[in-house]
């Protein structure tokens, strides 16, 4: 834990933080530094003795400093730090519920998603991300808002392919199955054109089409928030959200419900 405290105390500065990133593009000598930052050629030396001290800059025999590989990892880490920066007080009232580690580790990929809130915003990105798909839709649900039925339908009937995990205690609106019954919903799962399965510790809401996602936090009563959604197509949320779709899906049981019960 010593060295981890030293390491972030290193990091404990805008400019040497400034200085790794413009190293991390390409070596550059102190004075090109000093120009870009717009400080002095004193200021980028004391902050280079430092990172040299930590093994995350070193300098090369023409002059120019050299982000090391030391460097690239910290710095390939610091999206988290900054999410979770940007977001201190929305993650003081949310929760990750079950989320695996391996996810939450991986949760910088979601530090240039768009921050949307209120309810009716919200709703009408997730009814667009159904209503954009080409190929295919994949989403994790524990609420099913009305509304969203008849684009993600069309889509479904337009031969995008839909993966569908939802959790054992789904929020539905009353209506619900005689709706997605009038919409042909159950002929689909029968056709294959619909795969469905239940998650039993499903918190973390989860909507994507080949590019484009949203994800939806619960609150910290474990219900879902669907006043907050961070939206993005960056490849690398694209990723994160695959693969947590894929992981839930292969922990999840087959549902044996393919016809309507009421």
């Amino acid at each position: 834990m010593e060295d981890a405290a030293l390491c972030f105390l290193e990091l404990a500065s805008e400019q040497r933080l400034r200085i790794l990133s413009n190293l991390n593009k390409k070596p550059h000598r102190v004075s090109s530094l000093a120009k870009l930052l717009k400080v002095t050629s004193q200021e980028i030396h004391r902050n280079l003795d430092r990172l040299s001290s930590a093994y995350f800059v070193r300098k090369g025999t023409d002059e120019h400093y050299h982000i090391t590989t030391n460097g690239k990892i910290i710095l390939s880490q610091l999206p988290l730090i900054t999410f979770l920066s940007k977001n201190q007080k929305f993650f003081e009232t949310h929760e990750l519920g079950n989320m695996h580690m391996k996810f939450v580790r991986r949760l910088g990929v979601l530090e240039n998603c768009k921050h949307i809130k209120g309810v009716t915003v919200v709703l009408d990105k997730w009814k667009s991300i159904y209503r954009n798909a080409k190929v295919f839709v994949f989403d994790a649900i524990t609420e099913s808002p009305p509304g969203l039925v008849d684009p993600l339908m069309k889509r479904i009937k337009e031969n995008a392919t839909y993966r569908h995990i939802i959790t054992k205690d789904l929020i539905e609106p009353e209506g619900r199955t005689k709706t997605l019954e009038k919409l042909g919903y159950f002929t689909l799962i029968e056709q294959g054109k619909i795969e469905r399965r239940i998650s039993s510790d499903l918190d973390t809401i989860v909507i994507m089409n080949e590019k484009e996602a949203g994800v939806i936090f619960a609150a910290n009563n474990g219900e879902p928030d669907l006043r907050n959604m961070f939206y993005g197509n960056d490849p690398l949320f694209l990723d994160w959200c695959k693969d947590y779709l894929e992981f839930t899906w292969e922990k999840s049981k087959k549902s044996a419900r393919s016809k309507p019960t009421r």
